[in-house]
């Protein structure tokens, strides 16, 4: 390079980075440094600009950017002259490190010389027996080992170097596994090991050739080196040298062989670093002890070394804890309390070894005791990371005796005051703590959720293994609260504040009697074969028959406490059933038909809601109460009778329907004689409705069913006020004839159709049906009750539907089009992406019910809550078996029903929301598709199946289509709004998108037939309908195809895995079929890889699925061969498919392939740096997703043994469970 050009570069960088640079002349300049690394002597300037600039480091990083730009571009177009020189650069620029030079230069110092060795370094122990020359070992690069050890004799600045390298190389070997590393992982996992063991270490575990010891420099290894580095800058107090060490230490624990972790004695070296005070070094050697107590050990000696060294070291860490407190009411300390949660994480996972431990010096106790003190930590974050130990010591019979006299009474102390609701307690000492650990106050609040029910299981634990013990604390506890003041203000007390303490006191109580019960439950099953089983069970169920007898004496009145009570009472009848069965039912009833003098129930305010949620709860009470002992109920039944008769006047429609469910419960699950014409009694005058005149009138169209909404006189309500569509209706109060008119519509819309007692009456018919012929009986007498009206529910279905299609309401006034415009909005808080918190939003909900907004928000509601109810009449429809799947007409009627096309156009008419469609899949289709016989499921599916997978594609295509572009060139949101809409729907859509592959799975399972998990019965039967009609097929496939191309990574991973699961059912029968997995879905596989291949997992899976479509076409189809030809652009596709032939086990195919992928990468630009972006961007974006990739692989590596979470569970899919810190052991 000219001296002239090199100027021109450092004139042009200085521009770029100058303040007084115009933006024009920044973007000339970048235009220029882009131009210049296209060139092919790029990377010679590079060398050159970093070996002469020694103290500008923006020109040395340019110039390193280059070297790393062409390395990254150009290696496999480089002769082995070109590597080799390239690569001795490198190796110079590293060489001439000063102590001066900044982090960053080191790091990307670093970085290149990894990313050659990753390139090089073994290469010739691929080959056979070739004559090694020094070429071949210079381009092999045997003599790494012997630079690493120069670099690190000749200065401390090059010292640091060779620490960041060596971390850095087993970062991308062992954590990241790019596609580079990937292919080359059998030399470069082994060779690495060979560096950090002595030699003699090494040659008893591995065997290897001469070749092989041509990379070894000395016949230590590195890692004995370092560790004694690290105990002598401890000594010496060197702090930043002990960081730099424990950076790289901490990245080869897991993989080296346990010889040498035992040998070098590293864990007194990590004990070294907790007691030293210094922040980092602790938080650090707390990672590196998790990673050594968990990692795999094939020697059974070392890993009981480890835990015992662990253990006799009880008292270190006791005083490391102790010294890591702070007084939280000073402010929190940033550097203690994240290594707190880290140490609390690291001791928790100790109750794993606790079976191992030598425990001649009393260690189990000294440790259990440091885990109390964590335990009562006023961080509910520190205080939960243990919670599992002490479940999990509990459930294990051969820990319990180790939780001696000491441990039990304090955990279930500190466990009965931890029982309360920390969100609801104003200035809570957790609070503190959860301003700096959570996001948000309903993060903390779904944390304290979990965090409860943990506490909990623990009291419901220690209540089953101590029953005598706990039940004694219980009552002394019971009885101290009630005599206090605040349990006297309790009994005396109607209402209470739901945030007051005697409220949230007394709410605590009833919770603890609630696990005390449970845990009473447990003990039946864990203490079944003791020789005194029934002298116990008895002295059991008098203490709970007089602990029940002294809450009914209580006399509470508060509504929510009443209802907790009513709760508890419910579980008593699990145990003592017969017992106490009379004076139970007589309380809940009475309580459900309690009356509150003053209280307008048809009000909207929190105490008629509270008495609400007690009738309700008492409801369902009851029929559980039916359900469980029916026999018992039989007995008294006439009086039953007579008792509900006389209260029914009194109740609410749906109160109503709750009673009714009761009295039908007991008629149908006992031997109650006379049972069809007691079963028509009940159910035949609830069912009439759906053929009553004005319910069939107003099912006929939309605007009869608007009117039969109430909509008209909604309407003439508004003229009459002179509102037009101008006007907002949240800013207009409600007047008194407006309260009046609402009044009456929410007494209409109680009883508008009959859905919520046609699917409660279904429901619990067909609770606890255990044998065919009860299942015969309920068909016998549904089926002549549930064909006729079927047709009038998917009318009204389809017209809830319709209500939500703008073009239908062009007929009608336009004031009413604004209100039903109103109500069509969906309203709802969701954490994480509203960007209100959860109690503005209420707070504005409430407001709006004093205008006329509400009235919008009312009719919106009843129109969704009946579209719910009336899906999940659907669903329990189909429970009935071959009543709903015989019906000839409704396979149509039900598609017809949920999805409307447009006749002109062929799309879904709009209307109804992501949110909504989510319900209609997750309530409705779900169950109809799980509950269909065997008999019936062949025309039904036909039938069915097509249109469904078709909808659900077209849909889901449709909703995706804006984020399937990229991120860049999406319009940006314009405002807050706006942006929290966006996340909202994009949220919403994705769980749509995993209610969708919930549905596939259920349907057709998941796993390959290498999989432990087999389809069931059911999956078997319609994997056999659907692979073998085409006309099924076709559309299965399109939507799958689709789901494995979308951007949501989870849905796309569990997608692959359902097509890899059918390849050998359906590949070489069709060669339609065929010729749509060549141009369709390997197409979408390569475009999956190109968008995310970050997950190791998803990866894998899409490598394998492609893999075997390939295998499996090319050797069929010469135009899948020519297909993939032109995809990749010239890639020798015969010669892959010939070299993927000729290897055996499949690791040896995947490297091949890795190749290909590789190719496709560099091909599609994947490899570059866009021309418009500059390399100091490329580089930060890098660094970033780097970073983020490690952080995952670091997590996995210290993470405690739990179960692995199920991939799809989600907090939004009604059957999913969000995973969290408390996994269940």
């Amino acid at each position: 390079m000219e001296f002239l050009g090199a100027n021109q570069i450092i004139s042009v960088l200085e521009t770029i980075y100058s303040p007084t640079a115009s933006n024009e002349e920044r973007l000339e300049s970048q235009k220029f440094l882009d131009q210049v690394k296209l060139q092919d002597e790029s990377p010679f300037w590079g060398f050159q600009l970093a070996m002469n600039n020694p103290h500008n480091y923006i020109v040395i990083h340019y110039g390193l950017g280059l070297l790393g730009n062409s390395l990254k571009k150009d290696w496999d177009k480089y002769d082995q002259v070109k590597r080799v020189t390239l690569r001795n650069w490198i190796k110079d620029l590293c060489f001439k490190v000063t102590a001066e030079y900044p982090r960053y230069i080191k790091e990307k110092l670093a970085l290149l010389w990894v990313e050659v060795a990753k390139r090089t370094w073994g290469e010739l122990l691929r080959g056979g027996d070739e004559q090694i020359t020094e070429t071949v070992m210079e381009t092999s690069w045997c003599n790494m080992d012997h630079d690493l050890s120069d670099l690190w004799s000749m200065s401390e600045a090059s010292r640091e170097l060779s620490l960041i390298i060596f971390r850095i190389l087993f970062e991308d070997v062992f954590l990241l596994e790019d596609m580079v590393m990937l292919k080359r992982m059998t030399i470069l996992q082994p060779l690495c090991v060979m560096l950090v063991s002595p030699i003699d270490v090494f040659a008893k575990k591995y065997k290897f050739t001469e070749k092989w010891m041509l990379f070894k420099w000395g016949q230590t290894g590195w890692f004995q080196l370092w560790v004694k580095e690290l105990n002598e800058a401890l000594n010496g107090s060197n702090s930043e040298y002990v960081i730099r060490l424990l950076e790289t230490l901490k990245t080869c624990l897991n993989w080296p062989l346990s010889d040498v972790i035992i040998d070098s004695d590293i864990l007194s070296s990590l004990f070294g670093c907790f007691m030293s005070g210094i922040p980092k070094a602790q938080s650090m050697a707390l990672d590196s002890m998790h990673i050594l107590l968990t990692r795999p050990y094939n020697n059974e000696e070392h890993n009981l070394h480890v835990i015992n060294k662990v253990f006799d070291n009880m008292d270190i860490l006791s005083t490391v804890y102790d010294s890591l407190q702070f007084d939280p009411n000073e402010g929190i300390d940033e550097d203690k309390y994240p290594i707190i949660k880290k140490f609390v994480d690291m001791i928790s996972c100790l109750y794993v070894c606790i079976l191992k431990v030598k425990n001649d010096n009393g260690q189990i106790n000294k440790y259990l005791r440091l885990v109390l003190k964590a335990t009562a930590h006023p961080s509910l974050i520190v205080s939960g990371l243990t919670l599992d130990l002490w479940c999990s010591c509990l459930r294990n019979d051969d820990v319990l005796p180790m939780l001696t006299d000491f441990v039990i009474p304090q955990l279930l102390n500190f466990s009965a005051d931890a029982l309360v609701y920390y969100e609801q307690i104003d200035n809570h000492v957790s609070k503190l703590f959860s301003d700096v650990d959570f996001q948000s106050k309903t993060e903390f609040q779904t944390f304290c959720s979990t965090y409860r029910k943990r506490i909990r299981d623990i009291i419901r634990l220690i209540s089953c293994v101590k029953l005598d013990f706990t039940y004694t604390w219980l009552t002394s506890r019971l009885n101290d609260y009630f005599s206090s003041i605040y349990g006297q203000q309790v009994l005396s007390s109607t209402f209470l504040d739901r945030k007051s303490e005697p409220y949230l006191s007394a709410l605590s109580q009833f919770m603890i009697i609630e696990c005390f019960i449970n845990g009473c439950i447990r003990w039946k099953i864990w203490y079944p074969n003791g020789s005194d089983y029934d002298e116990k069970l008895n002295e059991i169920l008098y203490k709970l028959e007089l602990l029940s007898n002294q809450l009914i004496a209580l006399n509470i009145r508060e509504p929510l406490l009443l209802k907790k009570e009513i709760q508890n009472f419910a579980l008593f009848l699990t145990m003592l059933k017969d017992n106490v069965l009379f004076t139970l039912l007589e309380k809940i009833i009475t309580t459900a038909t309690m009356d509150y003098p003053g209280l307008n129930l048809e009000e909207r305010n929190d105490e008629s809601d509270a008495v609400r949620d007690l009738r309700y709860a008492c409801g369902i009470e009851l029929n559980r109460m039916a359900l469980l002992m029916p026999e018992s109920l039989k007995e008294i039944f006439p009086d039953i009778e007579n008792v509900v008769a006389k209260i029914l006047p009194n109740l609410s429609y749906h109160e109503k329907i709750s009673f009714k469910s009761f009295l039908l419960t007991i008629i149908l699950k006992s031997s109650l004689d006379h049972k069809e014409e007691r079963f028509a009694a009940i159910v035949d005058p609830e069912l009439s409705a759906w053929s009553d005149k004005d319910t069939v009138v107003g099912l006929t169209d939309l605007p009869w069913f608007m009117e039969r909404l109430g909509i008209v006189q909604i309407a003439e309500y508004f003229q009459n006020r002179g509102i037009d569509e101008s006007r907002d209706l949240l800013s207009i109060d409600i007047d008194e004839e407006g309260k009046k008119l609402k009044s009456e519509l929410t007494k209409r819309w109680q009883t508008l159709f009959p859905v919520r007692a046609t699917r409660m009456f279904i429901h619990y018919s067909m609770q606890s049906v255990k044998k065919d012929e009860d299942l015969k009986i309920l068909q016998k007498m549904w089926r002549p009750r549930i064909v006729p009206i079927l047709p009038y529910i998917m009318r009204l279905l389809y017209q809830l539907q319709s209500y939500h299609d703008p073009e239908n309401w062009k007929q009608l006034p336009s004031i009413v089009q604004s209100f039903v415009k109103y109500s069509t909005i969906e309203r709802f808080w969701e954490a994480g992406a509203s960007n209100k918190s959860k109690d503005e939003f209420i707070d504005e909900h409430m407001k709006a019910m004093q205008t006329l907004r509400d009235f919008a928000d009312s009719v919106g509601h009843i129109v969704r809550y009946t579209r719910e109810y009336t899906l999940l009449v659907l669903g329990a429809i189909s429970s009935l078996g071959n009543v709903f799947y015989e019906v000839e007409e409704a396979p149509q009627l039900l598609l017809d029903s949920i999805a409307i096309y447009k006749p002109d156009t062929g799309m879904i008419s709009p209307g109804v929301s992501t949110h909504g469609w989510k319900h209609i899949m997750n309530i409705a289709v779900r169950p109809i598709l799980k509950n269909c016989p065997e008999e019936c499921a062949p025309k039904f599916m036909a039938a069915f199946l097509p249109k469904l997978f078709e909808t659900l594609d077209l849909l889901l295509c449709q909703k995706w289509e804006p984020y399937m572009v990229d991120n860049d060139v999406m319009q940006a949101a314009r405002d807050d709004e706006e942006m929290t809409e966006e996340i909202l729907e994009e949220n919403l859509l994705r769980q749509f998108t995993t209610v969708v592959v919930l549905i596939l799975i259920d349907s057709f399972g998941q796993h390959g037939h290498s999989s432990k998990t087999k389809p069931n019965p059911h999956q078997l039967l319609l994997r056999n309908i659907v692979f073998n009609d085409i006309n099924i097929l076709a559309p299965f496939l399109t939507l799958l195809n689709h789901l494995i191309g979308f951007k949501d990574t989870k849905c796309s991973f569990n997608a692959i895995l359902i097509l890899k699961s059918c390849l050998s059912e359906v590949l070489i029968k069709d060669p339609n079929v065929d010729h749509f997995f060549t141009v369709e879905v390997m197409q979408t596989l390569i475009k999956r890889f190109l968008v995310d291949n970050g997950q190791k997992d998803a990866f894998y899976e899409l490598l394998y699925v492609f893999t075997t479509l390939f295998l499996t076409l090319c050797k069929e189809y010469k135009s899948t061969r020519d297909f993939l030809y032109n995809v990749s652009r010239g890639y020798d596709i015969d010669a892959l498919y010939n070299n993927l032939k000729e290897v055996d086990d499949y690791k040896a195919q995947r490297l091949l392939m890795y190749d290909f992928f590789d190719w496709i990468r560099t091909v599609n630009g994947k490899n570059d740096v866009n021309d418009d972006e500059s390399l100091a961007l490329h580089e930060k974006k890098r660094l970033e997703r780097r970073d983020a990739v490690l952080k995952r692989a670091a997590e996995r590596l210290v993470k405690k043994n739990k179960p692995n979470a199920d991939v799809l569970d989600d907090p939004s899919t009604e059957d999913g469970a969000i995973g969290t810190l408390f996994e269940n052991t």
